[in-house]
C-alpha cells in the first residue's frame, strides 16, 4: 500500500512539474516526501540502494504524471484555465501551515529570517515577470549539436528550479525558450529530443539535491524561509492571466494568445469553489495521516 501512494504522490508532483507557474518542489513538500528525496538522490551507491523502490515509486509516479499532463492538461488549460490555476493557489495554501510547521519543528523563526524570507519572494516574483515579458521560441523537432546542447544546459537550469519549493521548472524552461519543445516531445515521445532533455534533468536534479540537504542540515531555518518566500511569491506566478507565445503554424511564426484573465463572474466563482477544493485536500490528507500516526501508536 505504501508503494502505491508513493506512486500517487509522484503523479501529482509530475504533474505539478510540468505546468509553468506551479511549483513541483512545493508539491513534494506537500506530499512530506521533499526531505527523503533530497537526501535520497545522489551518487553514494550505498544510500541509493537503501532508498531504491521510494525512489522508483515516485519516479514512476512523476512519469505517469508528467506523460497524462501533457494530454489532460493541455485540455484543463484550454477549456477551464482559470478553475485549473485556482485549484493549484488553493492546494498550496492549504500546504502553508504544514510547511511553516515543518521548518520551525526544532527551532522558531527568528525576526532575521525575514531577510532570507524576502529573498525568496523576489526571486519568484522577479522569475514570473521576466516571464511575462518574454514570448517562448519555436518548437524544436529536429537534434543537431548545437540544438542537443542547448537542450542539456537549459534542462540542468529548469531541473535545479524543479526541485526548488516555490520555484517553478516548467517557468524557468519557459523563460529559456525550451517549454514548447519539451512538453511536446513528451506528448508525441520524440525520443531524440528527450535523451538531452533528460540528461540535463538528471544533472541538475543530482547538483541540486545536494547542495539543498546540505543547507537543510546547516541552516534549516533560513532553508525554510527562503522555501516559504518562494512560495508566497508562487501565488502571483499561478494567478490566472493571459500570455502570448510564438509558435510554428504551416511554417509561419504567428503569436498565439493562451490563459485568461480572473473575473468575477460564473467562471471566476466556481474557480473559487474549486480553488477552496484546492485548499482542503492537503488539510484532509494531513489529518488523515495524524489519524494514521495515532492508530499506528
Amino acid at each position: 500500500m505504501e508503494h502505491i501512494i508513493n506512486i500517487l504522490k509522484g503523479v501529482v508532483i509530475g504533474v505539478a512539474n510540468a505546468i509553468p507557474g506551479v511549483s513541483g518542489g512545493t508539491m513534494m513538500v506537500v506530499m512530506k516526501v521533499f526531505d527523503k528525496l533530497m537526501g535520497s538522490v545522489t551518487l553514494n551507491i550505498k544510500k541509493l540502494k537503501e532508498n531504491f523502490v521510494f525512489l522508483l515509486t515516485i519516479i514512476i509516479g512523476m512519469g505517469i504524471g508528467v506523460i497524462l499532463s501533457s494530454k489532460v492538461l493541455s485540455i484543463c488549460f484550454e477549456n477551464y484555465f482559470v478553475q485549473t490555476q485556482f485549484f493549484f493557489m488553493g492546494v498550496v495554501l492549504g500546504s502553508l501551515p504544514m510547511i511553516y510547521k515543518e521548518g520551525t519543528k526544532e527551532n522558531k523563526f527568528k525576526p532575521f529570517h525575514i531577510i532570507p524570507f524576502i529573498v525568496g519572494l523576489a526571486i519568484i516574483i522577479g522569475v514570473t515577470l521576466i516571464s511575462m515579458s518574454t514570448t517562448s521560441t519555436s518548437v524544436i523537432t529536429d537534434i543537431d549539436a548545437g540544438s542537443f546542447i542547448f537542450l542539456v544546459i537549459i534542462c540542468i537550469v529548469a531541473a535545479a528550479a524543479m526541485i526548488m519549493p516555490g520555484l517553478s521548472g516548467s517557468l524557468v524552461l519557459l523563460i529559456l525558450g525550451g517549454y514548447h519543445t519539451v512538453i511536446t516531445a513528451v506528448s508525441d515521445m520524440n525520443i531524440p529530443v528527450l535523451i538531452p532533455a533528460g540528461i540535463g534533468i538528471i544533472i541538475g536534479v543530482l547538483l541540486c539535491a545536494k547542495l539543498i540537504t546540505l543547507c537543510l542540515k546547516k541552516w534549516k531555518n533560513g532553508t525554510y524561509a527562503v522555501i516559504l518566500g518562494l512560495i508566497f511569491g508562487s501565488f502571483f506566478a499561478i494567478w490566472p492571466r493571459e500570455s502570448k507565445s510564438v509558435e510554428l503554424v504551416d511554417g509561419i511564426e504567428k503569436t498565439v494568445t493562451t490563459g485568461a484573465n480572473f473575473e468575477l463572474n460564473l467562471t471566476g466563482i466556481i474557480a473559487i469553489v474549486i480553488g477552496i477544493i484546492g485548499v482542503l485536500l492537503p488539510i484532509s490528507m494531513e489529518i488523515i495521516d495524524k489519524k494514521k500516526k495515532s492508530e499506528d501508536k
